[in-house]
């Protein structure tokens, strides 16, 4: 909550600088939980045109279950956090995409990173860092937003 809370803040404020009306947001792992919930629950399907997502565990995750934070039990498929999130639909105001891969060991299933009314991208043999690392990924957001 948090997060999308400042997240909001921050897309606020870089549309003020910047007078555009809607920006794109990529975001990798718990951040395209955060810019998820900003986007359903704090008004910015309204300010966002694309929303990309890199590994982020949309239908939760079962690696979350090997650490005890608030957080990470928020993480876990079966959390009510995930419950609650799982059962909005995703705005058609925002175009979303979700990356995914097959090797991505923290979020398990690996088809939890699929997020139901986004279109998905395999990007096999991708690891949970590669997203970030790889310059196939970065190639692969720039090819997204056009």
């Amino acid at each position: 909550e948090q997060m999308a809370n400042a997240l909001t803040l921050f897309v606020d404020h870089v549309r003020e600088v910047t007078g555009e009306k809607k920006v794109d947001l990529i975001a990798h792992s718990l951040g395209g939980i955060a810019s998820r919930l900003a986007i359903l629950d704090y008004g910015l399907s309204r300010k966002v045109g694309t929303f990309i997502t890199l590994g982020s565990p949309h239908q939760g995750t079962h690696s979350a279950r090997y650490a005890n934070s608030a957080v990470l039990r928020s993480l876990r498929p079966d959390s009510p956090f995930m419950k609650r999130i799982s059962k909005k639909p995703w705005p058609k105001s925002v175009k979303g995409i979700s990356l995914w891969s097959k090797n991505d060991l923290l979020i398990l299933p690996s088809e939890s990173a699929m997020l139901d009314g986004t279109k998905t991208v395999e990007m096999t043999p991708f690891t949970h860092y590669s997203y970030l690392l790889h310059p196939q990924s970065w190639s692969t957001v720039f090819s997204l937003l056009k």
